[in-house]
């Protein structure tokens, strides 16, 4: 009997079922959130999937996609998002977010407050993307619709990824890595910024969906820096890109050179590894960033003799000074910013823990002043299929 009872028991637990479930007709299904502040109040934005459009399989109905809820009022960052519920007929699930858009003026004053209750939140995961509103609010951001995408988070997540790595002027930030950043004193971290390309008013209608051109895309730009938790300045594309060189998160962008000749050639980089590292010479700190490229030639617009191995060199040395430039141009924002984005801190820290203590309190005033050293190795692994230009044959 007793046999019996346990494996009754047994059963009975197997086979309760999930105690906490909520049915699709119970909840909205929040896939990006934004928050603004106006003076004293959060503005919290979010976009809710229509489960029942986007399930659709004959084209374009009669719903949008996606609707986007504001509240503006809320004197602190969790009333603002309990009262979403006014606003909402169904309970609001948080846990298939994937983009968090913060927007400028709340990034001026300070994120820490925002991070901490999403952080507090047990529905939400920690691995959805993190960016800055430019020269919009993030409940402006929020409103486009994407033609070649239902769900716009889903466009804004997947662009960031392939624009990271295919290009470099964005970063990848999670919850997690944000948080991580905040509070190494020896690293700032940086947000991808998106703006609206374009007229916000017709990005918010079907109009936007039907049309060839449309009249509203969501784009990404630059990078923002943080720093002491409040936004800093922005870098520019050529910075940014000199600050994924760094970090070893680009795997292929294109960097266009002169000619000696005249005209111009663009360099396809298929592969880059960087390698960071910090030290102290006669207790002074200095940092060296490293990177091995390989780069294939991807359009030549000028005479040049691919044949010859004196060309290829050339071009290789070219294309290491332009990296080294691109980082150290990089380098001297962040300085102006008194921002470590790099993390020469944390990698004096790994170095040599006895010196760097003492200087960690003051790591954004001896940032300013610290030497870095850039070296660039580069191979070009092939110049194409055609060596020689049909161009040069039609002059």
């Amino acid at each position: 009997m007793l046999k019996r009872a346990l494996l009754f028991i047994l059963i009975m637990v197997i086979t309760s079922g999930c105690w906490n479930r909520k049915e699709l007709d119970q909840i909205s299904i929040a896939t990006a959130i934004g928050i603004d502040k106006k003076g004293d109040s959060y503005n919290v934005s979010v976009q809710l999937l229509n489960s029942d459009e986007i399930a659709s399989t004959k084209g374009v109905g009669q719903r949008m996609p996606v609707v986007t809820l504001q509240l503006s009022s809320g004197h602190t960052l969790f009333e603002s998002f309990r009262k979403l519920t006014t606003s909402s007929p169904r309970k609001i699930l948080s846990s298939h977010l994937r983009i968090l858009i913060l927007g400028e003026g709340l990034a001026k004053e300070g994120i820490a407050k925002v991070l901490d209750l999403l952080s507090r939140d047990h529905e939400l995961r920690s691995d959805f993307n993190i960016l800055l509103a430019r020269n919009a609010t993030a409940n402006d951001i929020l409103q486009v619709l994407t033609p070649l995408e239902k769900i716009p988070a889903n466009k804004l997540y997947s662009s960031l990824i392939a624009s990271e790595k295919n290009w470099g002027v964005t970063t990848d930030v999670d919850l997690h890595q944000l948080i991580y950043d905040l509070v190494d004193p020896g690293k700032d971290p940086v947000l991808s910024s998106v703006h609206i390309k374009g007229d916000s008013q017709l990005g918010k209608s079907r109009n936007n969906l039907n049309s060839v051109l449309p009249p509203a895309t969501l784009e990404f730009e630059s990078l923002g820096v943080i720093h002491q938790d409040q936004f800093a300045g922005w870098l520019t594309d050529r910075e940014s890109k000199g600050y994924n060189y760094a970090l070893g998160n680009l795997q292929s962008t294109i960097v266009p050179l002169s000619c000696q000749s005249g005209g111009r050639m663009s360099i396809e980089l298929i592969s880059t590894k960087a390698n960071i590292k910090a030290k102290f010479m006669n207790e002074h700190p200095e940092a060296f960033v490293n990177l091995q490229v390989e780069a294939n030639i991807g359009e030549v617009a000028c005479e040049l003799n691919l044949k010859s191995t004196y060309t290829l060199q050339n071009i290789e040395e070219q294309l290491n000074e332009e990296i080294k430039q691109t980082i150290l141009d990089s380098v001297a924002k962040a300085k102006s910013y008194q921002s470590d984005i790099f993390g020469f801190g944390a990698a004096l820290h790994r170095a040599n823990y006895r010196l760097w203590n003492p200087m960690k309190d003051n790591w954004e005033k001896a940032f300013v002043d610290l030497p870095v050293q850039v070296t660039v190795n580069s191979r070009i692994r092939r110049t194409g299929s055609v060596v020689e230009s049909f161009i040069d044959q039609m002059e």
